[in-house]
C-alpha cells in the first residue's frame, strides 16, 4: 500500500509540475501570424515599409490589436508606390503585436497584398560621457539618439549652456558654452514625454590645455596646383587639435622643418561666445615629415608647451584641387544656365576657369598637364565639339522639351581623373 500511495503522489508532482510548465509557456509565448512579414522597431522610432505596386492598383489597409495605440501608421498610394510608414509609441505585450494588414478591395471582395506584424521594443538608456570644458569657452559635444524625438536636456543654467546645433540620424550635436566655475548633471528625456534616457556630468573649471590623442600623429596634404589654405586637408586649424583650450589665449607652433609648413595665427571662430583666442592655421609648402611644437600664452604668463605633433604631408592627386575648388561653387555650371537654338558656350574654359585654374596664376594647370572630353547624350538638341564647345540646336523634340545630359571627363598626367555632367535650360530666342 506504500508503495502505491508513493506512485500516485509521484503522478500528481509530475502533473502539476507539467501544468505550471505549461502555464510559464503559456505565458512568455509570443503569438505570431505566420502569414505576416515580422518587424521590429524601437520604442519612439519610425520604419518605412513603403514598397512597388502596379501604378493603375489602389491599394487599403487596416491595423488589428492595436487598441493600446502602440503604433500609428501613415499610408497613401502614389503612382507606383504604396506609402506605408509607422512610429511606435508603447512596447507590445507578448500577445499583443499590431498587424498591419495591406489589402485590395474589388467590389468588396478583399484581396490581401501583405501583412506585417509590429513587436515594439523599449527604449533603453544611453551612455553619455562626463565632459570637462573650461569657463568662458565652448566645445562642440555629440550625444547618440537613436529615437524619432529629440533631446530635452535638464541641468544648472547659471554653470553652462547648451545649444542645440544639428540633430541627423542617429546623432545629436550641441554647442556646450562654460560660463562660470562649478559642476553639474545634465539629464536627457525625449521631448515631449517623461521618458529619462541617460546623463552626463559637465565640470567647468581651469583644465590644462594638451593635444588630443588623435591629432598627436596627424596628415595633411600638398599640390602645387592650389594654395594650401583652398585644399581640403592642405591645412590643419590648432583649434581643432587642442583640447581644454582658453579665452584670450594664444596658440603658435614651431617647426623642425620650416620649409614644409607655414603657419600664421586667425581668430577662433566662436558661434556664441565671445572668445579672443588665436590659434595657429598650419597650411603645407611641400611634401614631407615633421615634428611640430605646440604653445600657449596667457596674457602675461609665461609661454609654455603644452604637446607635439607628428605631421606627416602626403601628395594631393590633381583630382583633389579639383574637389576643392568644386567646394566653393554651390550652383554649379549648368544651374540656370539658358541656351537657344544659335547659342554656343564654351564648357571646357568654364570647368578649367572654375575648378582648375580659380586661383593665382602660380598655382594654374598648364595646358599638357590635363586633357578635355565631353560629349552629349542627345547632340540633335545640344551637341559638343572637340574643343569643348556646347551647341544648340533645338528647342522642342517630338513637342515637348527636350532632355540632354552633357557629361564631361578630366584626365590628369598624375594619372587621376575627375567627371561632372548636366543639363542646360533652353528657351525659346525671345
Amino acid at each position: 500500500m506504500k508503495t502505491k500511495k508513493k506512485f500516485f503522489v509521484t503522478l500528481i508532482l509530475i502533473a502539476v509540475a507539467v501544468a505550471i510548465t505549461a502555464a510559464v509557456w503559456f505565458y512568455n509565448y509570443e503569438e505570431s501570424d505566420p502569414g505576416a512579414v515580422q518587424k521590429t522597431m524601437l520604442q519612439y522610432s519610425y520604419q518605412n515599409l513603403t514598397f512597388d505596386k502596379p501604378e493603375q492598383e489602389e491599394y487599403e489597409c487596416t491595423v488589428s490589436d492595436n487598441d493600446k495605440k502602440y503604433i500609428d501608421i501613415e499610408a497613401d498610394n502614389e503612382g507606383e508606390y504604396y506609402w506605408l510608414t509607422v512610429t511606435s509609441n508603447k512596447p507590445t505585450k507578448k500577445r499583443h503585436k499590431p498587424i498591419i494588414t495591406v489589402y485590395k478591395n474589388n467590389g468588396g471582395k478583399k484581396t490581401v497584398i501583405k501583412k506585417f506584424q509590429i513587436t515594439v521594443k523599449p527604449a533603453y538608456k544611453i551612455k553619455m560621457d562626463n565632459i570637462r570644458i573650461n569657463s568662458s569657452t565652448e566645445k562642440e559635444i555629440t550625444l547618440s539618439n537613436p529615437y524619432e524625438k529629440d533631446y530635452r536636456l535638464e541641468y544648472n543654467k547659471k554653470i553652462i549652456d547648451i545649444k542645440q546645433n544639428l540633430y541627423d540620424g542617429d546623432m545629436e550635436y550641441h554647442t556646450l558654452i562654460g560660463l562660470k566655475k562649478g559642476k553639474t548633471k545634465v539629464k536627457a528625456y525625449l521631448e515631449g514625454t517623461k521618458e529619462y534616457i541617460g546623463s552626463f556630468t559637465v565640470k567647468v573649471g581651469d583644465f590644462g590645455a594638451f593635444i588630443k590623442e588623435d591629432y598627436q600623429n596627424t596628415e595633411i596634404c600638398y599640390n602645387k596646383h592650389i594654395d594650401s589654405c583652398d585644399l581640403i586637408d592642405g591645412h590643419l586649424n590648432l583649434s581643432e587639435a587642442i583640447e581644454n583650450y582658453h579665452n584670450n589665449s594664444v596658440y603658435t607652433i614651431t617647426s623642425d622643418d620650416s620649409e614644409l609648413i607655414g603657419s600664421k595665427n586667425i581668430d577662433y571662430d566662436s558661434f556664441y561666445t565671445d572668445i579672443n583666442s588665436k590659434f595657429a592655421l598650419i597650411y603645407s609648402k611641400k611634401t614631407g615629415t615633421a615634428t611640430l611644437a605646440v604653445y600657449e600664452k596667457r596674457g602675461k604668463e609665461k609661454e609654455k608647451k603644452i604637446g607635439t605633433i607628428k605631421l606627416r604631408v602626403r601628395q594631393a592627386k590633381d583630382s583633389e584641387v579639383y574637389n576643392s575648388y568644386c567646394e566653393f561653387d554651390n550652383d554649379g555650371i549648368f544651374y540656370e544656365n539658358f541656351m537657344s537654338p544659335g547659342d554656343s558656350y564654351d564648357l571646357k574654359k568654364a570647368v578649367v576657369e572654375r575648378y582648375l585654374n580659380l586661383g593665382e596664376k602660380q598655382y594654374h594647370f598648364k595646358k599638357d598637364e590635363y586633357t578635355f572630353r565631353a560629349e552629349s547624350t542627345r547632340p540633335e538638341i545640344v551637341s559638343v565639339d572637340k574643343n569643348g564647345v556646347c551647341h544648340c540646336h533645338a528647342v522642342d523634340y517630338d513637342g515637348n522639351v527636350p532632355s540632354h545630359e552633357i557629361k564631361y571627363e578630366i584626365k590628369f598626367k598624375d594619372g587621376s581623373s575627375v567627371s561632372g555632367s548636366g543639363s542646360f535650360d533652353i528657351v525659346d530666342e525671345e
